[in-house]
């Protein structure tokens, strides 16, 4: 299965033997000397302590007992890439994986550590925060697509399960800030154009009003597609501000727009059609006008204040999104308003180098579904099927603490939930509930021995079914399956991260493993509809490894791997087709890999990135696979400065050797599992600062 990975794998070693013997032999001579010099990278590694900032309390970089990676953009990244998905900002982080589909209509979809494989659209099982607050609502569902990747500064990932600090949904965390620093630019331009129609523009101005922050911006997205049937029409907005009132106080502020109003999905393939006719459209997708128009809308504040005995930080945030969804024989109409609200109180006890660190919390989070789902016309809704409101209520509370014991952190957190679903059914009166209630609990030990960090931690986690999956019933019904319950994680970890500032060189290694009990697993339904059953267990287990190297002043070399064995294991087939004990989990590669060099000097900036993936299955019954592959992209950029005015045009070529890929749904109907991904494509921008 994975022999193909590795013969083209083979492909990339010469490019990167070559440069690294350059690098090695350019570098030695200049590392002592350059030791103090600063480096400015495409996506940095910070070599100071860093925050993280991942959880609802900031915790120390050295003092964390989990995996965690935080990359930095640099301004320079943010000028010359054209970075139109969250799969090119978070390449290289190890232990996630992002699908990233050529259209908009589906999404990408997010997995960490295999966490996350069932979502057909969408994202599953990961918690998602923008500036500080949350994507993932209360039922567990993500809606990235308000996310313009144009603008996000910097990307923190936990890589492990985190209920304890954000319950449900939490087999991992990706929190991303659109947030500049302090004197960055204050005006931002940039427009790409490339191949299959594609244009956009990005606008974003960063004003300092005296001790205050603002940032405002703007896109518009337009292509037609690599295949046909994938058109798209896109403009996302957004603005951060923090309002300082006093040295210890201020108000942190955001606001977010999402308007869709044409994203067509060509749906999936066969192996046969999509090797021999990749670009074509499925029949049913041209007669149903498959597709969505969304709208989405998001603001939330945080007031933050010192009170002496620990820093208080109280959010409230609302989100309304608005679908239509067209797919083959029905059309959904969908209205969603979530609310939540999240008081922290945390501060520390003792002296310095014995304090004990803790922190305590609350959190509620209400979501409103006004779900209605009618037959399909020619993409024309026609006979109302199901009409109700589904309704999730979610309360949370939690707390942590960390102890150090000579050079020795200790740390446990622990939080419990208390979740309710209900419907309320408008046609048949078939109304339903279901209530959830977990406690999450974790220990770990962390050791900061100064240029590294060495952790262990055991963590559980809870993953309820969404609205969604418990509205879709085997039997067609309204209301809400009531045979299907939450998924329960445990995770267990043991690592080292580590920094040395004199070679500039940083390096990541993980062992984890992963136990998934009343696993949720997707099944075929009458007329294209998936309905779920808990089926089981499923185990994961792998490495994780990274390496980040700022060789010289005008060389940055880094590289990723990710080793996932992901099986299902005791599963139940009494209410299913059969057995899938010994079946590995579809939608996750075994093998994952990415590696680039970045170079820069006088100006000019180059980039050349590899990543790739093994073979993989694409369902449950592991009857079909997706072949691995090896893609190669190239950058190219020229920065000069016209008085006031940086001038930066660049251009990239994607898929450079023109291989032929696919992106997958996971157990789509009637094989089609893939959706052909561009071959080589090219991409032409001009970014402006003032």
């Amino acid at each position: 299965m994975t022999s193909s990975f590795f013969r083209r794998a083979l492909t990339a070693v010469p490019v990167f033997v070559l440069a690294f013997t350059f690098v090695v032999g350019s570098a030695q001579a200049q590392v002592e000397d350059e030791a103090e010099s600063d480096t400015t990278t495409a996506m940095q590694v910070r070599m100071d302590p860093i925050e993280v900032t991942a959880t609802p309390f900031e915790i120390a970089g050295e003092a964390a007992s989990f995996a965690v990676t935080t990359v930095d953009r640099s301004e320079r990244d943010l000028n010359t890439s054209p970075s139109l998905t969250l799969e090119r900002i978070t390449d290289g982080i190890p232990g996630l994986y992002v699908g990233s589909r050529e259209h908009y209509a589906l999404g990408d979809r997010l997995t960490i550590r295999g966490l996350g494989w069932r979502a057909q659209f969408g994202v599953r099982g990961v918690q998602v925060l923008l500036d500080g607050i949350p994507i993932t609502v209360a039922d567990g569902q993500a809606m990235v697509g308000i996310i313009d990747p144009s603008f996000v500064r910097s990307i923190e990932v936990i890589r492990g399960p985190a209920s304890t600090f954000w319950g449900n949904a939490s087999g991992g965390v990706v929190a991303m800030s659109t947030t500049p620093e302090r004197g960055a630019h204050t005006v931002r331009g940039k427009v790409t154009g490339g191949s299959y129609g594609l244009i956009k523009t990005d606008v974003q101005v960063t004003p300092d009003v005296g001790p205050h922050r603002l940032s405002v911006f703007g896109s518009y997205l337009g292509q037609e597609g690599y295949r046909a049937n994938s058109q798209t029409r896109l403009s996302r907005y957004g603005l951060t501000g923090d309002i300082h009132l006093s040295d210890d106080s201020g108000i942190k502020t955001i606001a977010a727009l999402q308007y869709m109003p044409r994203a067509q999905n060509p749906s999936t393939l066969d192996a046969e059609a999509a090797t021999e006719t990749p670009r074509q459209v499925r029949e049913a997708a041209r007669r149903f006008d498959t597709g969505k128009t969304v709208t989405q809308g998001q603001v939330g504040a945080t007031y933050y204040d010192d009170l002496g005995v620990g820093t208080l930080n109280t959010t409230m945030y609302g989100i309304v999104r608005d679908l239509e969804n067209p797919i083959p024989f029905g059309y959904i109409d969908l209205y969603r308003r979530v609310g939540g609200v999240r008081v922290t109180l945390e501060g520390s006890t003792g002296s310095a180098g014995e304090s004990l660190e803790w922190g305590i919390g609350a959190e509620g989070k209400l979501q409103r579904d006004e779900r209605r789902e009618f037959g399909n016309d020619g993409g024309e809704p026609t006979d109302l099927q199901i009409d109700q409101l589904e309704s999730v209520d979610n309360t949370g509370v939690f707390g942590r603490a960390s102890y150090p014991v000579g050079p020795v952190r200790l740390n446990a957190g622990l939080r419990y939930d208390w979740m309710q679903f209900e419907a309320d059914d408008n046609l048949a009166g078939n109304d339903g509930s279901r209530t959830f209630q977990t406690v999450s609990p974790s220990v770990g030990v962390s050791l900061d021995v100064g240029t590294a960090r060495f952790f262990t931690n055991i963590a559980s986690g809870l993953e309820a079914p969404t609205a969604n999956e418990l509205s879709n019933r085997p039997d067609g019904g309204t209301g809400f399956n009531p045979n299907l319950d939450p998924e329960n994680i445990w995770g267990a970890e043991i690592g080292v991260q580590s920094v040395f500032p004199s070679y500039r060189l940083a390096y990541d290694f993980v062992v984890f493993g992963t136990r998934v009990n009343e696993l949720l697993v997707p099944q075929e339904g009458v007329d294209e509809q998936t309905f779920y059953r808990n089926a089981g267990e499923t185990q994961q287990a792998g490495i994780e490894s990274a390496i980040r190297w700022s060789a010289t002043e005008w060389m940055n070399v880094r590289g990723s791997y990710t080793f996932i064995h992901a099986e299902f294991t005791d599963t139940d087939a009494e209410n299913g087709p059969a057995s899938l004990d010994g079946n590995r989990i579809p939608g996750v590669p075994p093998h994952m890999f990415s590696g680039s060099i970045d170079l820069r000097h006088d100006g000019w900036g180059g980039l050349v990135r590899a990543s790739g993936l093994s073979d993989y299955e694409v369902d449950s019954e592991n009857t079909a696979e997706n072949d691995g592959y090896v893609r190669f992209d190239v950058e190219l950029s020229y920065t000069a400065q016209v008085s006031d005015v940086g001038i930066v045009p660049f251009a990239a070529v994607n898929n450079v050797f023109d291989v032929s890929y696919n992106d997958t749904v996971v157990n789509a109907f009637g094989g089609r599992f893939y959706e052909p991904a561009a071959g080589r494509n090219y991409r032409l921008g001009l970014s402006m600062t003032w």
